[in-house]
């Protein structure tokens, strides 16, 4: 019985508390820097993997797998980047 309570207690505090957590509207301002920052993600992504497939050609697959991975690590950051920002000005 008492297990219970603090357990309905407990439900009851988070509901709470996610329940008061809200989001702000984005601007217009914000949806576009937001689109703008996709689309740079874009090109630099197609950008590095040209560089790639011609790194490939010139100086073989062996060579260029270092690169590769380098490249895709700025991917990878350049993505967490734009998605953190995108949190930021939803929740601002």
């Amino acid at each position: 019985m008492k297990n219970t309570i603090a357990l309905q207690i407990c439900l009851l505090a988070t509901a709470a508390l996610l329940g008061s957590t809200s989001y702000a509207e984005e601007t217009k301002t914000e949806k576009v820097d937001a689109a703008t920052n996709k689309a740079v993600d874009s090109a630099k992504k197609s950008y590095r993997k040209m560089k790639d497939k011609a790194c490939e050609t010139i100086d073989g697959k062996l060579e260029c797998d270092q690169k590769k991975l380098k490249n895709h690590a700025k991917n990878l950051s350049d993505k967490i980047k734009t998605d953190t920002k995108e949190l930021k000005n939803k929740i601002d």
